[in-house]
């Protein structure tokens, strides 16, 4: 009875061999056309021995350990039949023979013709090498001889280090077999490889067997390679600069870093589109390499902003090379159909370990010195000074104070005295608010103010204001038979399409005069956007409302647009009154005569002395405020002093 007949119901092509002898003991019809055989009985007579390496006999001879465990092995094979080169997955695994022995049954799952999928991981497995127990090479079977080739001369050639071949073997000897992963000379060039060591005791040899995997190495390291490079202009980015730092010597050294930002980029992409934006970075970045060279790293962290890392070693000054380097930017760039475009650039520098000695912080330092030079001009270079990091820190605690205090309402709001110079009287309060944190203390409106309009919390914090100040102003007008104008100030931010409706809404609840009720705003808030605040301010001044306008003479009023704005007051800034220079003096007249003829009435900020009093009364103004008068002050306070059955001369 034939043993392997259960074999013929399979229907791929199969056959049964013999390890130790290299013979085939049994196949079905469809092997023939893969063996070129014309008969079963003409393949069974075949020694296929005859032409097999080392190599390959040393693997068969694995695997067939292997099925002792049960174990299958899934593998491309390659073999020659009549020197016909065939490459087939197979799947091998043991089969028993009537003698005790182990043979090895072999099913044909795909060629290269029908399994196109799993072609590239035919070209990288089933290799094996077989070296001797000194190290010398002894075979490669046909799967590594054909890809690469059969002239390696030992086991230290193939991995290149004399002292590793050496371990490899005795570490074979020792534990029978090890894994890893290593770059080797094929003979021919190097490859990445995962490798199988295995130590065959009964011949005191060596066999790799090795998976090529050096499209996989390749497409890592270009992966990384993207990781830690800027696509655009091909410098490393922020996260490439600081693992170069990390993984060099610079740790060991003293260096600066600059911080760099182009100085009217928005303005390039807002005119000429990102392409062109585009190719000027690309031109920046080559600039740059040709100053820095191979004196230092250079990196794009993004967007118009630039790193670079320099050994003290390789500069004069620090401000020679920033200099250097503002200069060669400051030469006209060419863009391809656009022609010559100008730039600048700010830079700020930090330096290790002086400033800090981690490359995070001496990035944010240069970051904070970077727009202390914006501030001082652009087109300059300014060091990192401690004081900057101690007003960063005072200014995250600020923000993060000023959020809670708007969300609990610790904020008071305080009034000073505006006096009309022609009748002596109380003309109104200016309301100012005032802010007392617990572990801030006293904090200054010059100092929040500013940072609540850059955060946006100016808007929330501008409506508690118009609030409190309009119920207060409700209270007063009902208790006090006292008639007088309450000026609250307005950020740029609060003149919105929908100021008017909730001004209006609040009239109505707290039930005021919308005549006894002005909003102060600054020139550059009233004249900034023009076209979109001068809505929001006719609505105002229809129902009512007055309209100061404060700070004179600090932005950029164009007198044109003033003329056609409902402004009914306007507020002289106090530098200008408490100047002691005759242009003081002259700005002054100049502003009476001013609003003289646009028939607008004027306010003096900041009266101290008698002297100033008496120079604005003699230049004619309307009214005044100062500390001459009062400083602001709380609500009870503020009562106690002006808030009589009848009001008394101010000035008496």
């Amino acid at each position: 009875m034939d043993p392997f007949s259960p074999l013929h119901y399979l229907q791929n092509p199969i056959w049964v061999f013999d390890v130790d002898n290299k013979k085939i003991l049994w196949a079905n019809d469809k092997s023939l056309p893969l063996w070129e055989a014309a008969s079963i009985d003409e393949l069974l007579e075949r020694d296929l021995g005859q032409d097999m390496s080392a190599a390959a006999g040393a693997t068969l001879l694995e695997y067939q350990h292997a099925f002792k465990s049960n174990k299958t092995i899934k593998t491309w094979w390659r073999f020659n039949p009549k020197k016909i080169t065939k490459n087939m997955l197979c799947l091998f695994s043991g089969i028993p023979l009537d003698d005790g022995r182990i043979a090895m049954l072999v099913e044909v799952i795909a060629d290269e013709s029908s399994l196109r999928r799993d072609l590239a991981f035919s070209d990288c497995s089933n290799l094996a090498l077989l070296f001797n127990d000194v190290g010398r090479f002894i075979s490669a079977n046909d799967a590594f001889a054909s890809h690469f080739s059969n002239k390696l001369s030992d086991l230290s050639e193939f991995i290149g280090d004399t002292d590793i071949a050496k371990k490899w073997l005795e570490d074979a000897k020792k534990n029978n077999h090890f894994k890893c992963s290593r770059l080797c000379w094929t003979g021919q060039r190097h490859h990445w490889f995962d490798i199988e060591a295995k130590w065959l005791s009964d011949n005191s040899q060596l066999l790799l067997q090795l998976v090529n995997v050096t499209k996989d190495k390749e497409k890592l390291n270009q992966e990384k390679y993207n990781a830690d490079h800027d696509y655009l202009t091909g410098l490393m980015n922020r996260r490439g600069v600081s693992a170069a730092l990390k993984a060099s010597h610079h740790h060991l050294s003293h260096y600066s870093l600059l911080f760099l930002d182009l100085d009217g980029f928005k303005l390039v992409n807002d005119s000429y589109g990102h392409a062109a934006g585009d190719k000027l970075l690309r031109a920046v970045a080559i600039r740059l390499l040709n100053i820095v060279k191979d004196r230092g790293l250079v990196a794009r962290f993004g967007g118009d902003e630039f790193i670079i890392q320099i050994e003290k070693r390789n500069y004069t000054t620090l401000a020679y090379f920033a200099n250097q380097i503002i200069e060669t930017l400051n030469r006209p760039f060419h863009i391809k159909d656009i022609g010559e475009l100008s730039i600048s650039c700010s830079i700020g520098t930090s330096n290790y370990p002086d400033d800090a000695n981690n490359f995070d912080t001496l990035v944010t330092q240069a970051d904070m010195a970077m727009h202390r030079a914006k501030q001082r001009g652009r087109n300059c270079y300014y060091p990192f000074l401690q004081e900057m990091a101690d007003a960063l820190y005072r200014k995250m605690t600020l923000r993060h104070h000023l959020s809670q205090a708007i969300e609990n309402n610790d904020f008071e709001l305080y009034y000073q005295p505006i006096i009309d110079l022609n009748t002596q009287q109380l003309k109104g309060f200016e309301a100012l608010i005032r802010w007392y944190d617990e572990s801030l203390g006293q904090v200054s409106p010059a100092e929040f103010i500013p940072l609540a309009e850059e955060t946006g919390q100016i808007v929330p914090l501008g409506l508690w204001i118009l609030h409190s100040a309009c119920q207060q102003l409700a209270y007063w007008t009902q208790h006090y038979q006292q008639p007088f104008i309450i000026s609250i100030n307005l950020s740029r931010a609060q003149l919105q399409p929908t100021l008017a409706q909730t001004i209006e809404q609040m009239i109505f609840q707290y039930n005021i005069n919308p005549s006894l009720l002005a909003l102060e705003i600054t020139e550059s808030a009233m004249l900034q956007d023009y076209c979109e605040t001068k809505p929001c301010l006719d609505a105002l001044a229809a129902m009512g409302i007055e309209l100061y306008l404060d700070d004179f003479g600090t932005g950029y009023s164009s007198l044109s647009q003033l003329h056609d704005l409902p402004i009914s007051t306007v507020k002289l800034d106090q530098s200008f009154v408490q100047g002691e220079h005759t242009s003081s003096k002259v700005i002054i007249e100049a502003t009476k005569a001013i609003c003289e003829k646009l028939n607008l009435k004027i306010v003096a900020e900041g009266v101290e002395t008698r002297a100033q009093l008496d120079y604005i009364n003699q230049c004619g103004f309307d009214y005044c405020q100062g500390y001459f008068f009062s400083k602001p002050m709380p609500v009870d306070e503020l009562e106690q002093k002006y808030f009589h059955p009848k009001l008394i001369n101010i000035l008496a």
